[in-house]
């Protein structure tokens, strides 16, 4: 039988995700309070899976220049940022001359295959401006969402193995911990939010497809019962997601592009 998202609940995920996730916000004022006091008049970002573009758009305001990378044409249309350049391709594929004094990438490993980690951190590094830093965003192995996704699979990769990659090459970071959480208006846009994340992080494609019509019903089942659980004294739907923040430090020399 097989279990699917429609493009109409896709597109339902994508705008709760891009309308009410915090991570912008903690990101901006990690930047604010870490990082400007120590970078020099407008300085450059690069945005590495800039998404809808909320991240640059909360920096905007100190950074002199701004480029993003979104693979997903969908994503990105609805940016509205002058001094903003975007280019529709993967870290993979982007090549330019170009460094820049911050590099983020927020919430874009899990769609990176887990061998590959350690040659894309790499290569964030190596786009990074001497005296620059990169920031890596991810989700935590704790809290509401990540008990989500721990009910339908054991296994799953969060930033603590970001942060056991970035130790085994020996890289200076730091950790901060953060909160971060999502919030719908109605249950049924909380379930499609619920299922966005259950069909993403714990199943393939390939999974889903071999599902009996039994146990696609039980699936069902049970992403209602943690799209119920979201309901606040409000009347409205929060679902909750610890996330990291992990700053790999100012450089004195640059790495070496990974081709």
């Amino acid at each position: 039988m097989g279990i699917t998202m429609s493009p109409h609940e896709y597109a339902t995920a994508f705008r709760l995700l891009a309308a009410t996730a915090r991570h912008p916000e903690n990101i901006g004022q990690l930047v604010e309070t870490k990082l400007l006091p120590r970078l020099p008049a407008h300085p450059s970002l690069l945005d590495v899976g800039a998404g809808s573009g909320r991240v640059a758009e909360r920096l905007a305001k100190h950074f002199g220049s701004l480029t993003l990378l979104e693979p997903n044409p969908e994503q990105i249309t609805g940016l509205a940022l002058e001094k903003a350049k975007v280019h529709l391709q993967p870290l993979e594929r982007y090549d330019s001359p170009d460094r820049y004094e911050l590099v983020v990438c927020s919430h874009v490993l899990y769609h990176v295959p887990f061998s590959d980690w350690g040659g894309f951190i790499d290569r964030l590094l190596s786009l990074v401006r001497p005296g620059g830093s990169c920031l890596i965003a991810m989700a935590a192995a704790r809290g509401p969402t990540y008990e989500l996704c721990r009910d339908f699979v054991e296994h799953l990769l969060f930033s603590e193995q970001v942060v056991a990659t970035i130790q085994e090459k020996g890289l200076p970071h730091e950790v901060i911990p953060t909160m971060s959480g999502f919030h719908a208006k109605t249950f049924e846009e909380m379930y499609t939010l619920c299922r966005f994340f259950v069909f993403e992080g714990c199943f393939t494609a390939a999974q889903l497809a071999a599902l009996t019509e039994a146990e696609a019903r039980e699936l069902d089942a049970k992403i209602r019962v943690h799209a119920e659980r979201c309901r606040g004294a409000d009347g409205e739907y929060h679902l909750e997601q610890d996330e990291d923040l992990i700053l790999l430090p100012l450089r004195d020399e640059p790495l070496r592009s990974i081709a």
